[in-house]
């Protein structure tokens, strides 16, 4: 099953000239806006760079990280049930670099490293949509970005530099840059094991990635047996395993998935019910994306698949976090962006926008009276409300052959 991705020479010439549109050729009013999106960005995390340097053991997890990176190279074992490393063995010799700067600067890079790629990857996607009027709408769609991504940004979590890889991954694929997708793609998987999910939707509608991806997959699997004893990697792989059953098992209200707005209700759905609920929703996003794809043009037809993967995250990962949702953010930003474009879909342009926005303040501003528990309800609410509202959306607008506005097939 899959969708021919060749460009009509329109589409190709259209792709091109907003690809390769000069930056230099700005009006003063687009660089202005294009210089308060990139302030939007850099003031906060200038905040973060200080607040680090100043407490680096205050909110986080990077010791997580520096503990992992040191049991590799002695080659003493990376988990247990008191640690709180839940990531494939690979991340260990990835992170290495930020564990051998001094510290707190390793820590400092890798939240600004982050940033900017989770912010140039937002850039990417939108030039390609929107073309000359990218810096206006880069503006807006930042302010919609950051102010659910800055706690993951703030807490140096991995979330932020995987949902910065699986974007630019994702910007890749309009541009027919197959290999840069694909190398992207197997760097998140090695950040965060769920970036599989990625990895085995996209190949059904962009044939060029099937071989890549397969050698690529081989290539991280080979990576580890390079750096250490065959014997070693292989306990640690089987550990990993263990450590994700035990973890995936853990029950409470403190996951912001489809059982955060289950457990809200003093209510959760069995072990195995859950698992097969995760893989018939698995097939249901499989069936949306290729459905989607159908319907859109480049760039929306990856940034369908974007929001798709992120969504299903948000709602099936049975250890997603409050902060994971700078996973979501960008998707987000995207489509709000794109349906506030046309007169006809305005108001549901709008309706993303107050989901984003709810998701970043909200939770902040309620906390002294609930805690954590709102966040937990509210995000996978909002999710499951953004993913229904753009698949109806998708289904409305027809097929290939009735054009129904810029971003569809015509």
């Amino acid at each position: 099953m899959s969708v021919r991705t060749d460009q009509s020479e329109p589409d190709r010439i259209i792709l091109k000239a907003a690809v390769e549109a000069p930056t230099a050729g700005l009006g003063s009013r687009d660089k202005r806006a294009l210089w308060a999106a990139v302030a939007i960005w850099v003031l906060p995390m200038l905040v973060v760079a200080f607040m680090v340097i100043a407490q680096p053991m205050k909110r986080t997890v990077t010791p997580v990280y520096h503990d992992a990176v040191t049991h590799w190279w002695e080659g003493t074992k990376l988990y247990g049930r008191s640690t709180a490393f839940k990531y494939l063995p690979h991340f260990a010799p990835l992170f290495t670099p930020f564990h051998a700067l001094p510290r707190p600067w390793g820590d400092v890079l890798w939240r600004l490293g982050a940033a900017a790629l989770l912010a140039t990857g937002l850039w990417r996607a939108l030039r390609l949509q929107f073309g000359s009027e990218a810096p206006r709408v880069f503006l807006w769609a930042s302010v919609l970005t950051v102010p659910l991504s800055l706690a993951a940004l703030r807490n140096g979590q991995a979330n932020a530099l995987f949902s910065a890889l699986t974007l630019h991954a994702v910007a890749c694929l309009p541009r027919q840059q197959w290999w840069t997708a694909t190398v992207l793609a197997v760097l998140a998987v090695a950040v965060k094991p769920i970036g599989v999910v990625l990895v085995l939707l996209a190949p059904f509608v962009y044939p060029a990635l099937r071989w890549r991806l397969a050698l690529a997959v081989f290539v991280l699997a080979v990576f580890p047996f390079v750096l250490r004893s065959p014997e070693y990697v292989l306990e640690q792989h089987g550990e990993f395993l263990e450590n994700l059953r035990v973890s995936v098992a853990v029950t409470g209200h403190q996951f912001a998935d489809i059982h955060g707005i289950l457990r809200t209700f003093g209510t959760e759905l069995p072990s195995s019910t859950s698992t097969v609920v995760r893989v018939l929703t698995g097939a249901a996003t499989l069936a949306l994306w290729w459905l989607g794809s159908r319907r859109l043009r480049e760039p929306a037809q990856a940034m369908w698949l974007h929001a798709l993967t992120a969504s299903y995250l948000m709602l099936f990962n049975p250890m997603n976090e409050e902060n994971a949702y700078v996973i979501l953010a960008p998707a987000l930003a995207f489509w709000a962006m794109c349906l506030l474009t046309k007169v006809t879909t305005r108001p549901l342009g709008w309706a993303v926008v107050f989901m984003a926005l709810s998701m970043g303040l909200l939770p902040n501003v309620l906390r002294p009276l609930s805690g954590n528990s709102f966040a937990l309800f509210w995000h996978p609410v909002m999710t499951l409300l953004f993913v229904s509202l753009l698949a109806q959306y998708h289904w409305r607008q027809g097929s290939r052959a009735a054009p129904t506005g810029p971003m569809y097939l015509t």
